[in-house]
């Protein structure tokens, strides 16, 4: 067994086929030298960047999550193909510009400034409005509306 490797395998909050989608297969293709397996690297950089997300996430998430956020995809890739493109030297700026913005969207999400949208975890039953920090948020009543006179 040794020492090798992740003690907990991260969630994966994209996929190699996400990879493909957005960005082509010919551009992943490119990203790598000759030697490398397009197979092995995505799925390397896709640990890393399921990693970065959890080091995030685990600021205002009990982990791992019921499920990947959808919200969560398109930086997961920005992610994992900065981390490609720095690893073989192909990186851009246009990539780094997106992984910073990937990495700035997750700091938002980790102090509460931005959160999963759909699926944001539920808050405990008996506790309407409450956060996991123990804040709470609470609105008076709307005063005018439309159709009232």
């Amino acid at each position: 067994m040794g020492g090798e490797g992740h003690h907990q395998i991260a969630m994966t909050y994209a996929t190699r086929a996400d990879l493909e989608r957005l960005w082509g297969l010919e551009f992943l293709s490119d990203l790598l030298p000759q030697d490398v397996t397009l197979d092995t690297a995505l799925d390397e950089a896709l640990g890393h960047a399921g990693d970065e997300i959890d080091a995030h996430l685990s600021a205002r998430y009990a982990l791992p999550l019921e499920r990947p956020p959808a919200v969560l995809t398109m930086p997961a890739a920005d992610i994992a193909i900065y981390r490609l493109a720095n690893r073989h030297e192909a990186l851009t700026e246009t990539l780094t510009d997106r992984y910073k913005a990937a990495v700035d969207l997750l700091k938002r999400i980790a102090d509460g400034r931005a959160g999963l949208g759909a699926d944001e975890p539920k808050v405990a039953a008996g506790e309407p409005g409450s956060s996991g920090d123990g804040a709470s948020f609470t609105a008076p009543g709307r005063l005018f509306g439309r159709g009232r006179e």
